[in-house]
């Protein structure tokens, strides 16, 4: 079987291709995992996982990392890869194709053979950098139209969902801190972000912060599962503040 990720936007698509092949390992933690790129590719080593299996576990997980570069000097591995295509698609092993400069010839084939396929298009020159703090005040005050709204943003300025998650799970820790904390003294937190904190802690009542914290662990396990979509799921959250 394939899986397909393919476009210009590389660090989304890298995230994805990490994620999917860290989620198979997760629910399969028997299996055997090999990861395939320029410099290691060898077609041979290919076309043996195309047809073997493990000795405790039926499936191979293989990554393979830009094996279609046409920008590169591999015509003859991409030519040699694509030998093994029609194999890799109906083989029981699992082979996860991550392509951001391949021709359209070999995307063609690529999407023709895969079972699953996603694509990461460069939408124009995107500013990259956002203020995270941005979002984190918006929680914190339970402002959830700006959240939303900054959230999109940041999104759409490249920045990771999971750079986004741990910034909430900061804040979500930060409340419940001193949310629970009889003498804020003891806090080893600076007298700004420390009053900032107080003032927003106001906003919630414990039962609320130990459910955000609690889907917010629910989503980090759905995800290495494979089971949920980060993005999404980490919306849902956004939207129930």
């Amino acid at each position: 079987m394939i899986y397909l990720f393919y476009g210009e936007d590389e660090i989304k698509s890298r995230a994805r291709y990490n994620q999917i092949i860290a989620s198979l390992l997760a629910r399969n933690p028997a299996a055997s995992q090999f990861r395939l790129n320029a410099d290691n590719f060898n077609s041979q080593t290919f076309e043996e996982l195309t047809k073997g299996q493990g000795l405790f576990y039926q499936k191979f997980i293989i990554g393979c990392d830009n094996l279609f570069d046409q920008t590169k000097d591999n015509r003859a591995l991409a030519e040699t890869a694509r030998v093994g295509l029609g194999s890799a698609a109906s083989s029981e092993n699992i082979f996860i194709f991550l392509e951001n400069r391949a021709s359209p010839e070999d995307l063609k084939e690529l999407k023709t053979l895969a079972g699953k396929t996603q694509e990461f298009p460069l939408v124009g020159n995107l500013p990259v950098g956002f203020n995270l703090f941005l979002l984190t005040d918006a929680f914190a005050a339970r402002n959830k139209n700006r959240l939303w709204i900054l959230y999109r943003e940041a999104l759409w300025r490249r920045v990771l969902p999971e750079e986004i998650f741990w910034k909430l799970v900061w804040q979500v820790n930060n409340l419940r801190l001193v949310k629970q904390t009889a003498d804020l003294s003891k806090l080893k937190m600076k007298s700004y972000p420390l009053t900032k904190t107080k003032t927003a802690a106001k906003n919630f009542s414990m039962t609320e912060l130990n459910r955000f914290s609690s889907d917010l662990l629910q989503l980090y396990h759905h995800w290495h599962l494979g089971t949920d979509e980060f993005e999404f799921g980490l919306e849902k959250i956004i939207l129930s503040v």
